[in-house]
């Protein structure tokens, strides 16, 4: 009979080790003794993967050099104390600098979808606005004009014909105005992607106007003018809507990205080199963790999952 290991107990006894083997005055023996535990059991190794995951991802930070810093006295339940820190330092470094923390102007828009969430909204006029998830918007019709603002995140616009009052869609200081037309809008951060698959429709930014017909597409970002237009396959504009993820030679960057929308927590790439990698495939909007382990399959990658963090490392 095998006695039950808590597994936060073993992390303990990993980071403790991994943090003594960081602090500069472990011997060959240290290094020798924490490979002999790691081989112990599949708990050991486990516990041994996720620390050093952990470790790899905020040891840079200063919080992870204070800690290190610390005599083994001071650093009781060193797990439940690292995972703590690490996973604040880790949260505020990729939610920064990817821009994922959501707008202020969550607290007050009329529509917002969670991660994994899609929703399809019906508006007054007839419209249709089909939200991805992980977005933001809210509605502002009038009169003279029916005026969506997009605050973060995806929406498929199939809009009803009224000459009199343009559709407009705001999204990152740009205008997206279009009449009886179906497209797709895309923001992250400051970047905006305008796809194209019926009708046609005029993109407004930097103080240049571009006007993209169907099987376009272009894009922006904040003050500065629209990109010229490329051709894109029409069936191949919003898959997302119909459940499917379709990428042909997109960045793995780019594809970590779109994922993310769909997994709680944050997707997170530790390598930037391998955010230009080239990946194709077609995966299903409901199960983003399949397509994770594709590319752990047929990529030189490893992927960790951590609470509210996916590490996507290269592999060893």
């Amino acid at each position: 009979m095998t006695d039950t290991v808590d597994p936060f107990e073993l992390e303990d006894q990993a980071i403790e080790m991994l943090v003594h083997l960081q602090s500069g005055r472990a011997t060959a023996a240290d290094h020798l003794a924490y490979e002999r535990w790691c081989q112990r059991s599949e708990a050991h190794a486990l516990a041994a993967r996720k620390s050093e995951a952990l470790w790899g991802a905020f040891a840079h930070t200063p919080k992870a050099q204070q800690f290190v810093a610390l005599s083994p006295r001071k650093r009781r339940r060193p797990a439940r104390a690292l995972w703590a820190v690490g996973l604040a330092a880790c949260l505020s470094l990729v939610m920064i600098s990817a821009g994922l923390l959501r707008p202020w102007s969550a607290l007050y828009a009329d529509q917002v979808t969670d991660a994994g969430e899609r929703r399809e909204v019906r508006l007054q006029d007839g419209s249709v606005v089909w939200m991805n998830a992980d977005t933001v918007l809210s509605v502002g019709y009038s009169q003279n004009r029916r005026g969506i603002t997009l605050y973060q995140g995806e929406a498929l616009f199939e809009v009803a014909k009224d000459p009199s009052r343009p559709f407009i869609v705001h999204a990152a200081q740009g205008d997206v105005q279009a009449v009886g037309t179906r497209f797709d809008v895309n923001q992250r951060g400051d970047e905006v992607t305008v796809q194209v698959s019926e009708g046609i429709v005029q993109l407004s930014s930097g103080g240049q106007s571009l006007r993209l017909p169907a099987g376009q597409s272009s894009a922006y970002r904040r003050g500065v003018a629209p990109q010229p237009g490329k051709a894109v396959d029409v069936q191949n504009v919003a898959t997302w809507q119909r459940g499917k993820l379709i990428f042909n030679a997109r960045p793995l960057g780019d594809v970590l990205a779109e994922l993310d929308r769909y997994i709680p927590g944050i997707v997170y790439l530790t390598d930037k080199t391998l955010a230009a990698r080239r990946i194709s495939g077609i995966f299903e909007v409901d199960d983003p963790q399949a397509a994770l382990a594709v590319l752990e399959q047929t990529q030189p990658l490893r992927i960790t999952r951590l609470p509210l963090i996916t590490l996507v490392r290269p592999k060893d």
